[in-house]
């Protein structure tokens, strides 16, 4: 539990850490000023919301056949541009300076400032060479405006294409924006350039301008700074714009289909998630009929080892520490193994008391059950004799795993006392959900239906899926029923421990011999009613000092009944305590489609 709280609030901690700084772009207008010589000035400027403290951002743009120079940044403070000096980056991060550099295939623009809080617009200026594809007839901008290399999302994006010059008819001008996005495209109300604006763009997703406007723009045209392409380019893009958008309809035509295939689709898995576990309840899981209405057995109803009582008792395959203990007694009972109490002193001194498990020379006899010889093999490994807290040293989870399945063989499998089939299928069942699950992960990541769009498709079947699984999980226990020989068994040791419980009736009939008491304690363990058999064995002054495999420590003869009593009692509870912390401890661990070629791009951050 310690363990527990501690990486608790370490996680805490940093989930506090971690949300005390964070930053996030608010706004961004990015203005492209293409001159009449066919170079191009870009201006960004980004509003960026600060929470924590940082130093230091960036952008990254890709190489491509153009060039970037005349790069200066800058910050608006109270509405007036102040630039800052280049100087290479330094771990001191000095506020007020910028750096460029060249990083395998892409440019990096980085700035440093002090930021805690706060808002901030940063302003970044360059200008490109070759970015402008120049036809014989028009000039082609196409420019990935904004990266799909952010890992933030962008509430707003303005981007402005100015023209060298103003537009003589609308028809001398063509535009898009890529993707089909939540956005509009449209010309400037002065007539002098392009204006667009995308919102709710979300992290990694990149978005265009393409421009395509008169050569005749361009009145000091400059060969040697733009990429010159033979030919007639308008109807070139114009035919590339269409196919575009003649794809995205028929992807759209395609999405609707996919949306009432997945709609029928999801219905039908959604009616057998809940019709197939109710089938295999029906056949499986319904309880036998029993004729059989004692409260209470005096006697145990079979002469069968403990660990398969909590099995059967509790249609369990996993079983809990009392069965060890009560194991451990019955071969103490059987004369394998005592036990001895003694009295110990700490290193302060402080008296307390052990518990040695003595092996003895005993042979083993035939009717000895499985469980019970690998349980006294594995005592037998840790030595002749050993105490009870070196227990809390070993590592037992593989013993207690083979310890389970040896007793779930014999009662679900060589005696059928319960039926797991049905439980079987639904772990089929649930393997399936999980199987249809990933199939569709990996069919619909590696196909060009996965669009945004769809993104509430998946997730809706995934939920399914999810409900499919936890229905079935929820079936599990109740699909495993009884045969009629283990129900009515069941039922009769039910009654048993319902008579160890009660005190009243052990006291007007109680067992005439030493022997059946031992075995009452064996049982009371397992069934977790140890105390009251203890207690009655207390009242009806059972002779506890003739039970030759426990062996209490020499004291005066002022220690009566009581405290034997007691101390044999703490002897199991230690027990207990000592291999449960063993297995626990061992065990825990105006937008058109298409798109994606132009130039530009990248992404940025801050820290």
């Amino acid at each position: 539990m310690k363990r527990f709280l501690k990486i608790f609030f370490i996680l805490l901690f940093l989930l506090n850490f971690a949300y005390a700084k964070e930053y996030f772009i608010r706004e961004a207008i990015l203005t492209y000023d293409i001159l009449p010589t066919g170079e191009i000035k870009v201006e960004n400027k980004l509003t960026y919301d600060f929470s924590g403290s940082f130093s230091r951002a960036w952008i990254t743009i890709p190489k491509g056949k153009y060039s970037i120079g005349e790069i200066s940044v800058g910050e608006i403070i109270d509405g007036i541009y102040k630039g800052y000096s280049y100087h290479k980056e330094t771990s001191e991060r000095i506020p007020g300076t910028f750096d460029v550099v060249q990083e395998g295939n892409q440019y990096k623009i980085t700035w440093f400032y002090r930021a805690n809080n706060t808002k901030k617009t940063f302003v970044i200026r360059y200008k490109l060479e070759n970015a402008l594809k120049v036809y014989d007839d028009v000039a082609e901008f196409y420019w990935k405006v904004w990266g799909g290399d952010w890992d933030i999302g962008l509430p707003a994006l303005w981007t402005e294409v100015n023209l060298p010059s103003e537009i003589k008819s609308t028809n001398d001008v063509l535009y898009w924006l890529h993707p089909n996005i939540d956005g509009k495209i449209g010309i400037k109300k002065d007539y002098k350039g392009i204006v667009a604006y995308a919102g709710n763009i979300p992290p990694h997703q990149w978005v265009e301008v393409r421009v395509v406007f008169p050569k005749s723009y361009l009145t000091k045209l400059d060969p040697f700074k733009v990429e010159l392409a033979s030919g007639s380019g308008r109807n070139l893009i114009l035919d590339e714009e269409q196919r575009w958008q003649k794809q995205e309809i028929e992807e759209e035509q395609r999405e609707v289909v996919y949306i009432k295939v997945f709609g029928v689709f999801s219905l039908l898995l959604l009616f057998l998630g809940i019709f197939l576990p109710l089938r295999i309840y029906f056949k499986y899981g319904r309880e036998p009929k029993v004729d059989y209405e004692r409260d209470y057995e005096q006697e145990p109803p079979a002469d069968i080892p403990p660990a398969w009582v909590e099995a059967l008792v509790n249609q369990a395959s996993t079983l809990t520490p009392n069965s060890i203990v009560a194991s451990t007694l019955e071969l103490a009972r059987r004369g394998y193994i005592k036990i001895e109490e003694e009295e110990k002193r700490s290193f302060l001194g402080l008296k307390h008391k052990e518990y040695k498990i003595v092996i003895t020379n005993k042979e083993i006899e035939n009717d000895l059950s499985e469980e019970l010889r690998l349980l006294l093999e594995e005592l037998r490994s840790f030595g002749r004799e050993f105490y009870i807290s070196e227990l809390k040293k070993k590592d037992l989870s593989n013993f207690k795993r083979e310890f389970d399945s040896v007793v779930k063989n014999y009662v679900f499998k060589e005696k059928k006392w319960i039926i797991d089939e049905g439980k079987q299928k639904l772990y089929i069942l649930i393997a399936l959900w999980i199987g249809l699950g990933v199939l569709y992960y990996l069919g619909i990541f590696s196909s060009a239906l996965f669009r945004n769009e769809l993104s509430f498709c998946s997730v809706f079947l995934w939920f399914i899926l999810f409900i499919n699984i936890v229905i079935s999980a929820l079936f599990i226990r109740p699909v495993q029923r009884y045969s009629e020989e283990g129900k009515l068994l069941a039922l009769r040791w039910k009654a048993f421990r319902r008579y160890l419980k009660d005190f009243s009736l052990i006291s007007e009939r109680p067992p005439s011999s030493l022997i059946l008491w031992e075995k009452y304690l064996v049982y009371g363990t397992v069934l977790g009613v140890a105390k009251e058999v203890l207690r009655a064995m207390q009242m009806l002054n059972v002779p506890v000092d003739q039970i030759s495999w426990y062996v209490p420590m020499s004291t005066s003869s002022a220690m009566g009944l009581a405290d034997s009593i007691q101390s044999f009692s703490s002897s199991l509870e230690d027990f207990s305590s000592a291999f449960s912390s063993s297995v626990i401890s061992s065990t825990s661990s105006g937008s058109s489609g298409g798109g994606g070629g132009g130039g530009g791009g990248g992404g940025g951050g801050a820290d």
